[in-house]
This record gives C-alpha cells, sequence and structure tokens, in this order.
C-alpha cells in the first residue's frame, strides 16, 4: 500500500513540474493562452420551459336556493359523483309548513270562488232584474199618469242600488279569481322551496372540498361543496409577455408531472388576453387528458413548449464584446497563430449562445475565453475547446 502511494505522489509531482515549465515557456515567450472554437452551422431547438400546476376545467360550488339549516352533506371531499346526484339535504320543517299554510289558502279560494261568489252573483242579479221589472211598470203607469212621481223616483233609486250590488258582486268574482291565482302561485314557491332542500350535482365530477357539514346554518348562495371536472384537466403556466404572442392554440406542450413521475402529452386550450396583476404573466392552460384520474387538481409540473427550431450559426455568447463599433469577437488564424478583431452582426439569443447573421464564415476559429486582454494582430498560443 505504501508503494502504491509513493508512485501516485511521484506522478503528481512530475505532473506539477511539467505544467510549470509549460507556464515558464509561455511566459517566457509573452504569448497569451487562449480557447478557441470552430465556427459550424448547427441545429438548434428553442422552447419555453417553465413551471405550473394541474387545475380542473370546470370548478362549481352547489348552494342551497334558500336559507335554512343543512341536515346532511352525502358526500366526503375525494367522491366521485355523476351528474344529477344528491350532494346534500337541508331540513325541511318550515317550507314543510308553508306548504300546508299554502295549500290551506288555495283551498279557500277555490272554496270561495266555486260556492260563495257564484251565491252572491246569482242573488245580486235575481233582485236587479227583479227591480228592473218593476221600474218598467211603475215607468209605464207614471207615463199613463196612473202612478205618482214619487213611486217612480222610489223605485229608480232602488233600481241604481241594485244594479251597483249586481256589479260589486261581479268584481267581487275578478277578485276572488286573483287571489286564487296568488294562492297557487304560493304553493307552487312552497313546493318549489320544498324541492330546493335537497342539492343535486350539476356536473360529473370529484369533490374538492367541503365547505359546509350537518347541523350548520347556511344562507342562500353559500357553497355547500366545491366540485371539479377532472376526466380532462389543464396544465396552467404563467407566460412572460415576451413569449405569449408566439404561443397559439391547438400548440403541442410536454407536460412532466412530478407527482406520477411522468410526461404527457397537452395541447394549448387557452391562451389569456390579460395579464395576472401579480405576476405580471398571462395565464395559459393546457389541456391534458386524465381518463384514468391519475392526475390530482394542484401537482406540480414542468411545461416544455417548442417555439421554434432549425440550423443556425451559433456561437457562445460570452465570446461576443460589445465595443462602441458593435458586437465583435477575436477571429484566430492557424497560419499566423495570431487574431484578429471582426465586427460581427447578431441576432437571436438561444439559451446561452446567439445567432450570428454576418461576419463570421464556417470552419473559422473564434476566441471563446481569454479574448478581453487581447490586441489586434497579438499572437497566441490557441486551444481549441471541446465541448
Amino acid at each position: 500500500m505504501k508503494k502504491v502511494t509513493s508512485i501516485l505522489l511521484i506522478c503528481f509531482l512530475l505532473l506539477m513540474g511539467c505544467t510549470s515549465k509549460q507556464e515558464e515557456i509561455v511566459e517566457s515567450k509573452g504569448v497569451r493562452q487562449v480557447y478557441t472554437k470552430t465556427i459550424s452551422a448547427s441545429g438548434y431547438a428553442n422552447k419555453l420551459t417553465l413551471s405550473g400546476n394541474i387545475v380542473p376545467t370546470e370548478v362549481v360550488r352547489p348552494s342551497f336556493k334558500i336559507s335554512g339549516v343543512v341536515s346532511h352533506v352525502l358526500v366526503n371531499e375525494g367522491d366521485f359523483v355523476k351528474k344529477g346526484q344528491a350532494i346534500a339535504q337541508m331540513d325541511q320543517s318550515d317550507y314543510a309548513i308553508k306548504v300546508r299554510a299554502a295549500e290551506a289558502e288555495l283551498n279557500a279560494a277555490r272554496l270561495q270562488i266555486e260556492t260563495e261568489i257564484p251565491a252572491k252573483i246569482n242573488q245580486a242579479k235575481t233582485q236587479y232584474e227583479l227591480t228592473k221589472l218593476t221600474y218598467d211598470r211603475v215607468q209605464t203607469l207614471y207615463e199613463e199618469g196612473a202612478a205618482p212621481r214619487s213611486q217612480l223616483d222610489e223605485i229608480s233609486a232602488k233600481l241604481v242600488l241594485d244594479e251597483s250590488t249586481y256589479n260589486q258582486a261581479m268584481d267581487a268574482k275578478i277578485i276572488a279569481e286573483t287571489k286564487l291565482q296568488m294562492a297557487e302561485a304560493a304553493l307552487d314557491l312552497a313546493n318549489a322551496n320544498i324541492s330546493d332542500t335537497t342539492i343535486y350535482s350539476p356536473i360529473d365530477g370529484v369533490i374538492l372540498q367541503k365547505v359546509m357539514t350537518s347541523g350548520e346554518t347556511t344562507s342562500a348562495g353559500y357553497p355547500v361543496v366545491v366540485i371539479g371536472q377532472i376526466n380532462k384537466v389543464w396544465a396552467e403556466i404563467g407566460v412572460p409577455d415576451e413569449y405569449i404572442n408566439t404561443l397559439k392554440a391547438g400548440q403541442k406542450a410536454n407536460v412532466y408531472v412530478y407527482g406520477i413521475d411522468q410526461s404527457i402529452q397537452g395541447t394549448i386550450d387557452e391562451i389569456a388576453f390579460l395579464a395576472d396583476t401579480k405576476t405580471r404573466t398571462f395565464p395559459v392552460k393546457i389541456l391534458i387528458n386524465n381518463s384514468d384520474k391519475a392526475l390530482k387538481p394542484g401537482m406540480i409540473t414542468k411545461v416544455d413548449i417548442q417555439l421554434s427550431n432549425g440550423e443556425k450559426t451559433l456561437i457562445p455568447l460570452s465570446s461576443v464584446m460589445h465595443l462602441s463599433a458593435g458586437s465583435s469577437v477575436y477571429v484566430y488564424s492557424d497560419e499566423t497563430g495570431t487574431v484578429s478583431l471582426r465586427i460581427i452582426e447578431t441576432g437571436e439569443i438561444i439559451k446561452d449562445k446567439i445567432e450570428v447573421l454576418e461576419g463570421l464564415a464556417a470552419d473559422e476559429k473564434i476566441v471563446v475565453e481569454g479574448q478581453f486582454l487581447l490586441r489586434e494582430g497579438e499572437q497566441v498560443m490557441a486551444e481549441e475547446m471541446v465541448e
């Protein structure tokens, strides 16, 4: 063991000695050490990677239309429910009393319009017709001089009174009919309230949250449970404004879900037109099939969206110097062992690289490390950098 250690120590000292000698040679010649890279067109893939989370494609919050005491919540969090399934019930006692009261009022209104009103109308009509006959006879006698004026005036007054009584009886019928309609409406409302003491699920989904429990008093419109539709889910991400206009509905996206350690293909379904006021990003929803219910709301995701791909001349972003004359790089010549400053035109930045539009040719070598201390025409010791 000691022999092996000694050999390793000797090798290390020899290596250090060689390195020191090489550095001494470079320093004695006054030549700088630089690293270069050969220019070539290469394929690239520009993609957007963002974190997000799984959300249901539809969320509903069923509530009672009336106030009262919750008697039973028939589901628990995590339960799957079908559309039309009963999920909660309210105590019906008070509303059952109102139904009985409405039924009694309706029966009274019907009885009045079927018996009392017709009797009064018939009585008033008969009396009016009788008085009208008497009035006609007295008027004839008066015109013949056989009856005094006072008798005609008396029967005339009675005719007006009986006619008014008859008209009032007819008006009472209209009022009674209106009361009957009101009683029918009141009964319909009371029965509707009884129906509203049970809540039914409006969708197929899963109970995400149980807001109310048995025995609690609730107001009309206050949610009892929260139901989510998860046969299909969204991976929701926030996209910065510089990328939002590059995305389109229907575009494919790769969604990695950490919770199930699996990548799933999705499609951009919704792109918000308004940025979130807190994050200043635009919400984008990627639709994912979830027929096996493996994806749960709240799971964290990593979303990759391909923005563009193709072939371009790309160089390391760190190799570019920004001078007053423009973007520049040092080009190394194998023939002379020197470097020369070259003004270039740059394009799109892709991660740690930048596109070169003009100024460089294929197979030329540029200095990618050590360029900031160089001078035009300086001789250097170059070493090709291997990625």
